[in-house]
């Protein structure tokens, strides 16, 4: 029983936390200005207008300016499934249903994992791409590149480069990490 336990508990953080990797992108995507022409743009869209487009016409910002950097509905729906999550989470692992007080600090700290483990993974993969193929043309290439630059430079004041190194993505990396355990490491239970 609890290997089918352990089995549900993956499968049900897998799906939201899925679901909220590409609201966190869609509020990215938005945020940096890029193209709704850009095929991740697409796909981001295609992913998240079943629920955002009700929920955008229902509050009545179906266009929102396109200087506009803050999608405020997305936002609003990403804190309403990590509660979610962790009220799915909490029935699933105690049988009943956890303190608000509890639901809301798993939610806040997970607020703050997640984009953390986002931009973690992005310039993990942009430092590999530079090491297998540095000439790297993909859609997403753009993005990670557009999103990363900003951290990456904070970490080049850091640590400059040394001999033609640049070790700026493992300074942002192990700060990332940090963040991210600190935030795991401090909550009660062992949910995020």
């Amino acid at each position: 029983m609890a290997g089918l336990m352990a089995v549900t508990y993956f499968l049900i953080s897998l799906f939201f936390n899925l679901f909220l990797f590409v609201l966190w992108l869609r509020l990215i995507l938005r945020y940096f200005h890029v193209s709704s022409l850009h095929p991740v743009h697409q796909a981001i869209n295609k992913l998240t207008d079943p629920l955002l487009g009700p929920l955008e016409r229902l509050i009545g910002t179906e266009k929102l300016p396109a200087k506009q950097r803050y999608d405020w509905v997305c936002f609003g729906l990403l804190i309403v499934v990590e509660i979610i999550k962790f009220i799915v989470l909490g029935l699933l692992l105690y049988k009943t249903l956890m303190p608000i007080s509890y639901i809301l600090l798993f939610s806040v700290a997970d607020l703050i994992v997640q984009p953390c483990n986002l931009l973690f993974y992005m310039i993990l993969i942009r430092v590999v791409m530079s090491w297998v193929n540095p000439a790297w043309q993909h859609p997403a290439s753009d993005i990670i590149k557009m999103v990363t630059d900003p951290l990456l430079d904070l970490g080049r004041r850091l640590v400059p480069d040394i001999s033609g190194f640049d070790f700026s993505p493992f300074i942002v990396l192990i700060i990332l990490k940090v963040i991210t355990l600190f935030m795991s490491a401090s909550m009660p239970l062992r949910l995020v």
